[in-house]
């Protein structure tokens, strides 16, 4: 009877802190298995009240463990087996129940910039059309936003449930600029943390998940499939070409205004400064750069 195949790795976030890049570089490795769809948000729907949804980009929620283990049943002789649902570092209870039922499996968290991750939420959101709000500080401030903009920029007590449960050698916190600025060496160091090859040098050429703004009929199109989760949950990179894919993304988009400096640093001194400083000190690495 073959063995059931089970993931010893988990990349749990942030949300748009380019998990979806990592997730298009490690699954290059020859030795690396990640799912076919990303963000399963198995986790965020296990024993939950049916009438909360999670679902996310699918449109059938992974509830059991037969169905998620099932995305795993492809492995071949891989050693690194993964999935990436970067919802599961903000939700409370994923942590417990990922240690529960995966206790040996090493976690990665890729995080950004809190306000920087927090408006390009936003902009996404914009794009799904799921956010009425136009202006992104007021957005930010609303205290009865679904999307927690704010709130999921606190990182420190997020981590320290994972830094609680699990042992540290076991879990990677990448920052979001040293994967955008140094793609190959990033994932090297995960290809270490995994114990697998790490001088298979990945192709990172294609850009994953560039935020836009829509435009034109076309740009409505994709605004309301993304709104009602008709698109998708795959990698069109797989099945289509990168200047189609281009063509698309220039068809229905145009390139959003970026976020005003002053603006970022005033929110990240009222909101998030004395939690950068906490985050320091549990992950060891230097996040003076993002005060300024």
């Amino acid at each position: 009877m073959t063995q059931q195949q089970k993931p010893n790795f988990i990349i749990i976030g942030a949300m748009k802190a380019a998990t979806t890049s990592l997730y298009t570089y490690l699954k290059q490795h020859p030795d690396v298995f990640m799912t076919t769809i990303k963000e399963p948000k198995f986790f965020n729907n296990l024993k939950k009240n049916s009438g909360l949804k999670m679902e996310g980009k699918m449109l059938k929620k992974i509830t059991t463990f037969k169905q998620y283990y099932s995305l795993f049943k492809h492995v071949k002789n891989e050693n690194a087996i993964g999935e990436a649902s970067p919802s599961y570092i903000f939700d409370e209870k994923c942590s417990t129940l990922i240690k529960k039922n995966l206790p040996e499996t090493k976690i990665i968290a890729v995080i950004r910039q809190p306000v920087a991750r927090a408006f390009s939420n936003f902009l996404h959101a914009r794009r799904a059309d799921k956010e009425k709000k136009s202006d992104f500080e007021t957005a930010f401030k609303d205290k009865d936003s679904k999307h927690f903009y704010k709130e999921k920029g606190y990182y420190t007590k997020q981590l320290e449930r994972y830094f609680t449960l699990f042992p540290k050698e076991n879990i990677k916190v990448l920052l979001f600029e040293d994967l955008i600025k140094n793609p190959i060496k990033t994932t090297q160091e995960v290809f270490k943390f995994l114990n697998i090859d790490n001088s298979f040098i990945p192709d990172t050429s294609k850009k994953a998940n560039v935020s836009g703004t829509p435009k034109g009929i076309f740009g409505w199109l994709i605004m309301k499939l993304r709104h009602y989760n008709l698109i998708p949950n795959i990698q069109f990179s797989n099945y289509l070409p990168g200047l189609i894919i281009q063509f698309i993304f220039n068809s229905a988009y145009k390139k959003a205004s970026p976020l005003a400096p002053e603006l970022k640093k005033r929110l990240t001194h009222t909101y998030y400064k004395e939690d950068i400083l906490k985050l320091e000190k549990l992950i060891g690495k230097n996040l003076q750069h993002w005060l300024i």
